[in-house]
């Protein structure tokens, strides 16, 4: 299993109730904590490279009310892989937000998993509050009532659990780099044109 990754991740050591053959790295920032684990699953068991709108509607029916649909995307590596994934993101607690990769690279004879954990820390919040403060100044988004600023990215009926906010759509990752959702992404884009 060879799979290329930022340098910037460090190999950490498996625990033993990890999947068999997989491979565990981390990386910290001043904004986030990453946790990364990847190890190959059988092809039958990945997500259907073709069908974006399957796994959607997977998505949306396991969702826990403090979690919520950010993104799914697939397509062809650099070096004609095909992939897919979703990023979720989940409640923590007491405060902040954890985004939750899950990729699936078809490398013909098996799938590649990639799971990977990546947690605000520090500033909690920032993102979404600058965001929102510049969209209310702009008005987009009117105060008390905010309609608009949530919503799932792919059904706006869809209203159920931690929905996605405007904060969080990728135009914003540049104006912050260190945020776990711009750490994915940045991750994710180093994958597909490097594998």
């Amino acid at each position: 299993m060879n799979l290329n990754i930022p340098s910037e991740f460090h190999k950490i050591n498996s625990m033993p109730e990890d999947p068999a053959n997989s491979i565990a790295y981390g990386k910290q920032t001043q904004s986030s904590n990453c946790f990364l684990i990847m190890y190959p699953i059988n092809s039958q068991s990945a997500m259907p490279y073709e069908n974006e709108i399957a796994v959607i509607d997977g998505i949306h029916g396991a969702l826990a009310d403090t979690q919520g649909l950010v993104e799914v995307k697939n397509g062809i590596t650099k070096n004609q892989k095909k992939y897919i994934y979703n990023i979720v993101k989940s409640k923590l607690e007491p405060s902040g937000m954890q985004y939750i990769l899950t990729m699936h690279i078809d490398m013909k004879d098996y799938t590649i998993n990639v799971q990977s954990f990546f947690a605000e820390t520090s500033m909690t919040g920032f993102r979404d509050t600058t965001i929102m403060n510049k969209m209310i100044n702009e008005g987009k988004i009117v105060p008390p009532n905010m309609d608009g600023w949530f919503k799932d990215p792919y059904d706006e009926n869809y209203k159920k659990g931690l929905l996605m906010n405007l904060s969080e759509q990728s135009e914003y990752d540049s104006m912050f780099p260190q945020h776990p959702l711009s750490e994915i992404r940045s991750f994710i884009k180093y994958v597909v044109e490097n594998n």
